[in-house]
């Protein structure tokens, strides 16, 4: 429950708040003691970390998409050099070295060296949390223990993922908007504290500075991540149906 919990926090940060500059901007001029200065320091210091984190995340989510999307033309590639006549190992050399993406590239180093490749490409399928690599590396053992053809096998491969890829492809174009609606509606409440601090009500000093204070921010915050994490719940078990 707690990278739950963690991964609403982030998001609330990252969507819900302003840039550090711009919360200085709103918030600096209007700030009346010396606390609410210390307040509005560490808040926007809070909100930078929890944005680097964040970033960081998409980066890694969409360097996982570019190694799904170079595993599929790699076993496509592989699949065409099969077909040209090409010996396997060589195939699959030439087919790696074409991606811009080095997906594969122990399994094509163990392939030139003649080495256990589908060992090689299960591997790379836990480095890379690719699961055509493993079904690929089960084509390539039994093709090598039965001498059954893998270039059919291969290109049947890359048209289901190909076809995979495109179905999350369209199921993430709907999500995206119930997505940013949420994000919309999750920003309400912060919306209202910025007009405050705009009007100099000094709402963040009060939110932080008294009792009651406390226990709405606590409230409105768990409430926050609730329906974050329950509307990423419902798109994310769509998304894992593919």
């Amino acid at each position: 429950m707690t990278p739950i919990i963690a991964a609403g926090l982030i998001a609330i940060a990252v969507y819900l708040m302003m840039p550090m500059g711009f919360l200085r901007l709103l918030i600096a001029p209007r700030v009346q003691s010396v606390d609410e200065i210390a307040l509005a320091r560490e808040a926007s210091t809070i909100v930078a970390k929890l944005q680097r984190t964040v970033e960081h995340r998409w980066r890694r989510k969409r360097r996982q998409q570019a190694w799904q999307s170079a595993a599929t033309e790699l076993v496509a590639a592989f699949s065409a050099e099969l077909r040209a006549g090409q010996p396997v190992r060589q195939a699959f050399v030439r087919a790696q070295r074409s991606s811009p993406v080095p997906v594969a590239a122990h399994a094509v180093a163990v392939a030139e060296l003649g080495g256990d490749v589908p060992r090689a490409l299960r591997v790379e399928a836990a480095r890379t949390g690719l699961p055509i690599l493993n079904s690929l590396a089960a084509l390539w053992r039994v093709a090598e223990g039965s001498g059954a053809g893998l270039a059919q096998a291969a290109d049947r491969l890359a048209i289901a993922e190909s076809a995979a890829a495109q179905a999350r492809a369209e199921v993430a174009a709907q999500l995206a908007s119930p997505r940013a609606t949420a994000k919309v509606l999750a920003g309400l409440p912060l919306v209202g504290v910025m007009l405050g601090s705009g009007l100099g009500a000094s709402p963040v000093a009060w939110l932080l500075g008294s009792v009651w204070g406390v226990m709405v921010l606590t409230v409105g915050l768990g409430l926050e991540v609730l329906g974050l994490w329950w509307i990423a719940r419902l798109t994310n078990s769509v998304e894992r149906l593919l």
